[in-house]
């Protein structure tokens, strides 16, 4: 923005000095052309004089005026073109935070649910080798209900400061529901996807979270696995993930699965119950 000012503060001066400039060419036209007239046609007598006196000092007259109002009016839209940048400037800022509001979950600060499929569409067509994680906060509900839902926020921002910590630059990391948390591990294979997977389990469960002063409660997760390639259809890889989240929960909790062929007809009440949310809407 000062660039531009000096720039129009350059550009004030620039034609204040051109309008004088055109003001004393102007006077010095019409001072010569009246002169040559009146010679030409009277020659020189007491008139004449008269007729230099006026032809000097009216053009100045009628000149100065007229060139000052033009730089003045040059002047007010130079003003309004500077008001009119400084508010694109201001809009365009609005509209980049409210295009983060709309793509982020605004109490953990990862991507929101929405944009997590969107962005999962497009990064597994990068990679022949993916890895989805789906990771679910065990018994969350008894911590809600048990010390209430701020403190339950607290513990799922605890949660989101492990994947911030521990994941990569170029993975994806999405909260998908209320406490459930989707990973996208792009250009990993499923042993990698394993070893990351046990990497947050661990880190989760020794985070010292304490719901109330004086008071220490141990989280947990439990994850499912699967590999994912660009040619497996998002829903087929949510399913799969959401199994082997299912086969940990029922194992036990506090574990990661990776996902199997024989997982494929067992019960799947973590994504049957995401269907019922209705479909996630992918827009453009």
């Amino acid at each position: 923005m000062n660039k531009v000012l000096t720039k129009y503060a350059s550009t004030d001066y620039s034609l204040a000095r051109q309008a004088g400039m055109i003001s004393a060419a102007e006077v010095l036209i019409a001072f010569t052309a009246t002169a040559l007239g009146y010679l030409a046609f009277f020659g020189i007598d007491d008139g004449f004089w008269n007729i230099l006196v006026l032809g000097f000092f009216v053009p100045w007259i009628i000149c100065l005026p007229a060139n000052f109002y033009g730089v003045k009016q040059r002047q007010q839209l130079i003003d309004m073109a500077v008001k009119l940048k400084d508010t694109q400037e201001k809009l365009q800022k609005v509209n980049q935070d409210l295009q983060f509001r709309v793509n982020i979950d605004g109490l953990t600060g990862l991507t929101n649910r929405e944009h997590f499929i969107r962005l999962f569409e497009e990064r597994r067509m990068e990679s022949e080798n993916n890895v989805l994680l789906i990771i679910d906060a065990d018994h969350f509900k008894s911590i809600n209900d048990g010390y209430g839902h701020p403190v339950g926020d607290r513990a799922l921002i605890s949660i989101s400061s492990v994947f911030k910590y521990l994941l990569r630059k170029g993975d994806l990391v999405g909260r998908i529901g209320g406490e459930e948390f989707g990973v996208l591990l792009p250009n990993t294979s499923e042993a990698e996807g394993e070893i990351i997977a046990e990497m947050i389990r661990y880190e989760i469960e020794n985070i010292l979270f304490e719901p109330q002063k004086g008071v220490s409660r141990r989280m947990t997760v439990s994850i499912g696995l699967t590999g994912v390639s660009p040619y497996d259809e998002r829903a087929v890889s949510m399913r799969n993930a959401d199994s082997a989240l299912f086969e940990a929960k029922r194992r036990g909790r506090n574990q990661w699965v990776r996902y199997s062929a024989d997982m494929r007809d067992k019960p799947r009440p973590f994504y049957e119950a995401k269907m019922r949310q209705g479909p996630i809407s992918i827009r453009a």
